[in-house]
């Protein structure tokens, strides 16, 4: 099993698009995140694991600057987050995508235009082509298995559709970072496996990088390169699914049984 401080620079390792250096965030005398240390690599899968109110969402909300450490670095594709304005995050948040548990679709909006909300916010001021921004729905769409859908309300799909155009509109920016909140989290074992591997195929085809909140075990096999154990606020070990699920460590063995 490897912890995280057992890197060993090597010239032909992969870019690290995410870096967290000695990480600390307190509420009152509650240390969430407590020295907490890792690197996410271009085109890698890592999974945080760790109880309920162990961290898991507030490192989210920390590495995308909606909330700031009380000491220690965030750097996110060469930017140090902490220092940036809010003009210079909006930026950065562009090229990180961000899965939401509840997908945060718009109830009053077709499938067509939840999609186009982002273009429109980040994207459609370069450019005004009606044509391409239908192209980038429906590219989007197909991705995710769903294009006949596109004049569709979210009301009319089911849960396990509604995560797959959630996850549409996370990638129709072309994010070169995901974060995934719970993503399979209120699915049936069937569909959320079928998002596992959805998740695993996009991986490949766009080489994201991601950083995987979630508490299923059977979606953390299928996805995870890497699993990050975040116990009392650090990275308490780290290593692949098979290593972790072989710790003779009690405090890892406890989330594979």
């Amino acid at each position: 099993m490897a912890t995280v401080n057992e890197h060993t620079p090597n010239s032909n390792a992969p870019e690290e698009v995410i870096k967290i250096n000695d990480l600390h965030k307190a509420f009152g005398d509650n240390k969430v995140i407590n020295g907490f240390n890792f690197n996410l690599k271009r085109g890698e899968n890592a999974v945080v694991l760790g109880k309920s109110g162990s961290g898991k969402s507030v490192l989210i909300k920390l590495i995308i600057g909606l909330m700031k450490p009380d000491q220690g670095s965030i750097e996110v594709l060469g930017d140090k987050v902490e220092t940036l304005s809010t003009s210079e995050l909006d930026k950065m948040r562009v090229k990180v995508g961000f899965l939401f548990q509840s997908n945060a679709l718009y109830d009053s909006m077709t499938i067509r235009e939840n999609l186009e909300f982002p273009l429109r916010r980040h994207w459609i001021k370069k450019s005004t082509n009606k044509n391409e921004v239908d192209n980038l729905v429906m590219e989007a769409l197909t991705n995710v298995g769903l294009p006949h859908t596109v004049d569709m309300m979210p009301s009319e799909l089911s849960g396990g559709m509604r995560k797959r155009i959630a996850l549409a509109r996370t990638l129709i920016l072309k994010p070169e970072i995901i974060l995934y909140d719970e993503p399979t989290t209120g699915l049936d074992p069937i569909t959320g496996k079928e998002i596992s591997h959805l998740m695993l195929d996009l991986q490949k085809k766009y080489n994201t990088s991601s950083i995987i909140i979630s508490h299923d075990i059977n979606c953390v096999k299928i996805v995870a390169n890497r699993i990050v154990m975040l116990i009392d606020g650090k990275c308490y070990a780290t290593g692949t699914y098979d290593e972790l699920e072989h710790s003779t460590d009690l405090r890892v063995k406890q989330f594979f049984e």
